[in-house]
């Protein structure tokens, strides 16, 4: 019923403009060019549903009839589902399952399968950063100090990013950081819009081009560049990572394509957090809709880029960003979780970590981990200037 609902209210409008051309073929042409994204879909609900009124709106437009017959729904869900169809999700088995579901819904006998890992994809939808913000710069916030962290070396972090953000750091680091998908967007968007007509098809010509895009020198340096800002939010400050910490000039570098020992130690870092938080960049990730650069035109100072989604559906977030305590320890140790107020649970929490027990203090320390994870979030939520409206309080 919230499927349904959400679809009524927000789909089913856009499909009613899109049938206000005047030509079946140019009705038609405006239905496939919807796109719908779940910024975290599951296993696809949303999606498939989706799915399926567009592609009985195309057929009904196709044979002309209100009720099309079932062969020609599914010969426009297999359309659809490769050309309008998008999501992410932070879980890969989501989106493996997701995928599954759309390939479900749209075979149609004798062809093959729609061609989904570029439209599906793994990340956290929520972690990540815009053209606007990546130009701005790194901000000073980001060196705020976090669970863990060692205010000193935070502090001089801070000012050392500051000085570098005014063009105050060595002479072989480029000013800014250009950012553009122009190139990105051309190939991903042949990918997206080609529908194999035979295995050959698909094996050869898509995946072979995806996968020669995701290898490509462009999108890993705008994947390092986007990745490496999110990753000085969250990354260690300690007099043991203060060497290789990465601030603006970490990233003008890495917008140089340097190559150094130095380098290299961060970009591993970089890799390493990446993994960890998952970040997602809409611009990286869906390059041909979210324009970015070479006179793109119409571009959203806010974003820094232009176009986006027809549609976005999903459930709202409801889960805090914050570690819950009893949740944690609910299934490791039920005697914490179910202690008899905060208080005493923070006694048998911090008991274990002088414990000569190795077990309390692996535990302990998975603890301290998925603390510093949780503040992670709140800190690239709260500080990151992603969202000015509501990175605020208990997010």
């Amino acid at each position: 019923s919230l499927v349904e609902c959400l679809l009524d209210s927000a789909l089913d409008p856009l499909l009613g403009q899109a049938c206000d051309a005047p030509t079946t073929a140019e009705r038609v042409s405006a239905l496939l060019d919807i796109t719908v994204c779940d910024p975290a879909c599951g296993s696809g609900h949303f999606l498939v549903a989706a799915a399926r009124r567009i592609a009985k709106r195309v057929a009904a437009e196709e044979t002309g009839e209100p009720e099309p017959p079932d062969p020609a729904v599914r010969a426009a869900l297999r359309r659809v589902v490769g050309r309008c169809i998008y999501g992410v999700d932070v879980n890969p088995m989501a989106a493996e399952l997701a995928r599954v579901s759309l390939w479900l819904e749209a075979i149609e006998p004798g062809m093959p399968l729609s061609f989904l890992d570029q439209n599906i994809r793994v990340g956290n939808s929520l972690l990540g950063v815009t053209p606007a913000l990546l130009e701005r710069g790194l901000p000073d916030a980001a060196f705020a100090p976090i669970e863990g962290d060692d205010r000193a070396v935070a502090s001089a972090l801070k000012k050392q990013n500051a000085k570098e953000c005014l063009g105050q750091h060595d002479l072989f680091s480029p000013g800014g950081i250009p950012v553009s998908n122009a190139t990105l967007a051309k190939r991903a968007a042949a990918i997206s819009q080609a529908l194999p007509n035979s295995l050959e098809d698909l094996h050869i010509h898509q995946q072979r081009q995806a996968a020669e895009l995701a290898s490509s020198a462009e999108l890993r340096q705008q994947k390092l560049l986007a990745d490496a800002w999110c990753a000085a939010f969250v990354q260690p400050k300690n007099p043991d990572t203060r060497a290789t910490a990465i601030t603006q000039a970490t990233l003008e570098r890495f917008a140089g394509n340097d190559r150094t020992l130095e380098l290299a130690s961060a970009e591993t870092l970089v890799d390493g957090l990446a993994r960890q938080y998952r970040f997602f960049h809409w611009h990286v990730e869906f390059p041909h809709i979210f324009r970015v650069g070479n006179g793109t035109s119409n571009v959203d100072p806010t974003t820094g880029w232009t176009g986006g989604f027809s549609c976005v559906l999903g459930n709202p977030p409801w889960e805090r960003v914050k570690l819950q305590e009893q949740e944690f320890f609910a299934a490791r140790r039920p005697d914490i979780a179910n202690a008899l107020n905060a208080a005493a649970r923070k006694k048998l929490i911090a008991a274990l970590g002088e414990s000569d027990n190795v077990a309390d203090q692996v535990l302990y320390g998975e603890f301290r981990a998925e603390l510093r994870k949780a503040a992670g979030w709140s800190h690239i939520l709260s500080n990151s200037g992603r969202y000015p409206l509501t990175g605020r309080g208990d997010i």
